[in-house]
């Protein structure tokens, strides 16, 4: 599996957007499945599948022995109030 802190703090450090999705996040097993499929359809090498449907099995296999912990990813009450903030300043709620 590819060295994921590796990755992250690359993208940190060059300013390349990324985007994190927890193993207790509920919908993490589902946007994996569709990506294996998204790259899949693209053309992707079998080894970066296969490394994908590893991390797949793992996030399935976390939230099977932690269900107690899994539960729909949201934004804290500061990240929440600063989005709606952005959003009333360009018009985007009433």
């Amino acid at each position: 599996m590819k060295d994921q802190l590796r990755l992250l703090r690359e993208c940190f450090r060059n300013e390349i957007p990324a985007i994190v999705f927890q193993g207790d996040d509920s919908c993490t097993a589902e946007v994996l499945e569709a990506a294996i499929e998204i790259y899949r359809k693209h053309g992707a090498a079998k080894e970066f599948l296969y490394d994908l449907g590893l991390l797949l099995q793992d996030v399935k296999a976390y939230q099977k022995e932690n269900p107690h912990k899994v539960t729909l990813a949201d934004l804290s009450p500061v990240e929440t109030e600063l989005v709606r903030e952005e959003m009333l300043e360009k018009g985007l709620l009433g």
